[in-house]
């Protein structure tokens, strides 16, 4: 990947994880999931029909099912990185609006 092409991608992804913050901090949880959720179902979608065969990037003289039982958990834990960051970012924002709304709870109880 050139350096150029690499920017990019930094750039897009900060902006999905800048998206991720603002939808994860709504009122409603369930907008905070829909990227990850979108993500996850992309890569499950690449890396399955690549190695069903509808898409070849590369064959092997192996079967089809020890090639699956190799690379598709490999394949999936390093596709879905991406996943897990805008989860955790998801998991944080909701843990500081939750610790939020105890403290108003406790504020109002005081009163």
């Amino acid at each position: 990947m050139s350096p150029i092409g690499l920017i990019i991608a930094l750039v897009l992804f900060a902006a999905a994880c800048a998206l991720e913050v603002f939808l994860a901090k709504r009122k409603a949880w369930w907008p905070g999931l829909v990227l990850p959720v979108l993500w996850f179902a992309y890569t499950l979608f690449v890396i399955v029909a690549a190695v069903t065969g509808y898409y070849y990037v590369y064959e092997t003289p192996l079967s089809v099912d020890i090639d699956l039982l190799v690379s598709f958990p490999l394949s999936m834990l390093q596709a879905n990185i991406p996943t897990f960051v805008l989860l955790a970012v998801y998991f944080f924002c909701r843990s500081r609006r939750r610790r939020e709304k105890q403290m108003d709870k406790m504020q109002v109880q005081d009163l």
